[in-house]
């Protein structure tokens, strides 16, 4: 099977963004269009156009400390149901470091405060304990 078109969803790219993500995306899509594959990329932060998860063939999200996981999670956690019928069906979500946490069961972050989170993989993590 030849891939013409690759769909990436950045997820919040002004505030996942800790370890210079956007070079991710970047060199994604440089190796794509490398391959002759057209490489759209989509981005999605708070208030924006609810997206169409299962549009996509990758979706990523990047590093954030955690007071920026802390504003963007309740918007992420909106989505929960959709996000995990996505994960389901064969979307590859690509997530780094804070990403990845909000996508577990429970999260704490320095001063104790519980973040909410997806609770799709069973991670447990506390900030500092990694």
């Amino acid at each position: 099977m030849e891939i013409k078109e690759l769909k990436i969803l950045y997820l919040y790219p002004d505030l996942l963004e800790l370890y210079g993500d956007y070079g991710n995306i970047q060199v994604l899509k440089y190796r794509m269009e490398k391959r002759n594959i057209k490489c759209i990329i989509d981005r999605y932060s708070i208030n924006d156009k609810k997206p169409n998860f299962s549009e996509y063939d990758i979706i990523f999200a990047g590093g954030g400390a955690d007071n920026e996981q802390s504003i963007l999670a309740s918007d992420l956690v909106k989505y929960k149901d959709e996000i995990k019928k996505e994960v389901k069906n064969g979307v590859f979500f690509l997530l780094i470091c804070g990403a990845y946490q909000l996508f577990g069961k429970y999260y704490k972050g320095v001063e104790g405060n519980i973040i909410k989170r997806i609770r799709y993989f069973p991670l447990l993590y506390r900030s500092g304990s990694g």
